[in-house]
């Protein structure tokens, strides 16, 4: 009887080790690369992987790293553009805001979001300050 419990619960135990694995893996962040460095490593997998020669090794880590350029510049370019949509869209809602809040009212919530700014920006506090009773 014994038997029979002990290899579920061994089965049990070691299919939850392995998920346990597999969760700390996939919540490992990399680093961000520049596009020399990318372009120097695709180029150096490529020469592993390909038995490339040196004139072709030349050539190849050329386009490679113009082509990592090419993806650098776009993603920055998609970024300038949600920014430049982000604005467009908080002034749109500040000026419906603005239509219905009264002039006391709205300058009390462009203080409110000074404040939050401020917080937000802040640098946190080195220590707490101690509890007074």
């Amino acid at each position: 009887m014994i038997r029979n419990l002990i290899i579920p619960i061994a089965a049990l135990v070691l299919t939850a080790a392995s998920l346990h694995a597999q969760e700390r893996t996939a919540t490992r962040q990399r680093t961000p690369e520049d596009a020399a460095t990318r372009a120097a490593r695709r180029t150096e997998h490529m020469r592993s992987t390909l038995q490339l020669t040196e004139d072709q090794v030349a050539r190849v880590q050329a386009i490679n790293l113009k082509h990592a350029e090419a993806v650098e510049a776009a993603r920055e370019a998609d970024k300038a553009k949600r920014d430049q949509e982000r604005q467009e869209l908080k002034a749109s809602y500040d000026a419906e805001l603005k239509a219905v809040l009264t002039p006391e009212q709205y300058e009390r919530l462009l203080e409110q979001r000074r404040k939050q700014t401020e917080k937000r920006e802040a640098p946190p506090a080195q220590q707490r300050p101690a509890h007074q009773e």
